[in-house]
């Protein structure tokens, strides 16, 4: 499994246009980070237990390569803080609600608005939470919709580096 640098999980998000696109990247990237967090949860670096136990797990198509099975697991172990577990959980939930979507919505729309406000690692920044907050509600004048999208995305990304950098082993 090859490892994703932070400049890596950046461009991949970056070159996204749409939501779901971004939201699929997102996804995967984050199943990468759970599945090279995992192992350190199981071993002390045991050749064989890596090799017969921990990779059969975590194969394609293994009980842990679902990222909902996955992500309990961690948090059930108590390795995981509540807030990364909920973050985590709201990205595969959209993610999931999206693949289902026949419409499928912008950064800009209500929607996706209502899932950045309950991502901790954006509303957690006050800075940036703050500067998201009043462009979405700024009058008509000032609120540009590309600009606010361009935003939506920034602090997505952000959010999404900032929950690898937590399941760095």
């Amino acid at each position: 499994m090859t490892t994703l640098t932070e400049d890596d999980v950046l461009e991949q998000l970056d070159a996204q246009n749409n939501l779901l696109s971004f939201m699929t990247t997102a996804h995967n990237i984050l199943l990468q980070g759970i599945k090279r967090f995992l192992p350190s949860l199981f071993v002390n670096n045991d050749e064989e237990i890596v090799e017969y136990a921990v990779k059969p797990l975590l194969a394609q198509s293994g009980p842990l390569d679902d990222i909902d099975v996955a992500l309990r697991l961690i948090y059930a172990l108590g390795k995981m803080d509540k807030w990364l577990y909920a973050d985590i959980t709201h990205f595969s939930q959209f993610y999931q609600y999206l693949n289902q979507q026949d419409i499928i919505p912008g950064f800009a729309d209500d929607i996706t608005w209502d899932f950045v406000s309950n991502v901790n690692c954006i509303t957690r920044n006050a800075t940036l939470y703050g500067a998201l907050e009043s462009m979405k509600f700024a009058d008509f004048a000032a609120w540009s919709e590309v600009r606010f999208s361009a935003m939506v995305k920034t602090a997505m990304t952000l959010a999404v580096t900032a929950i690898l950098k937590e399941l760095t082993p």
